[in-house]
């Protein structure tokens, strides 16, 4: 059986390490990411079913990532996790499609909620 494929983008270290590790203890295959240029380099290789991005990376923020993504791989979900929690975030987040958007720090229940209605196993 083929695991679902999660890529998670976030450049600190210890929230990538587990949300990857919680992720994977759901059943998910996940790679993960330290920036949104490292991210989108994985994509065509991985071909992930959805892609977890923080909004604020150095080298290519979350909001570039999301815009690669709707002109490369217009049907792609994505959630958003972040501590950005400024209602004009969550517009622009609402705006450009995004399917979850979960505020740091990171409530892992509610973050695999998303993920499971997005991407149920």
């Amino acid at each position: 059986m083929n695991k679902k494929r999660i890529l998670v983008i976030e450049d600190d270290d210890m929230s990538r390490e587990g949300v990857a590790e919680v992720l994977t203890d759901e059943g998910y295959e996940v790679l993960a990411a330290r920036d949104g240029v490292e991210g989108l380099a994985l994509l065509p290789t991985y071909h992930p079913e959805l892609v977890l991005t923080d909004l604020h990376m150095p080298n290519l923020n979350g909001w570039g990532v999301i815009e690669h993504l709707k002109q490369t791989y217009p049907t792609l979900p994505v959630i958003i996790f972040t501590s950005d929690i400024e209602i004009d975030a969550w517009r622009e987040a609402q705006r450009l499609g995004v399917q979850g958007f979960v505020n740091k720090p990171l409530d892992l229940d509610e973050l695999i909620r998303h993920v499971k209605r997005v991407l149920p196993l």
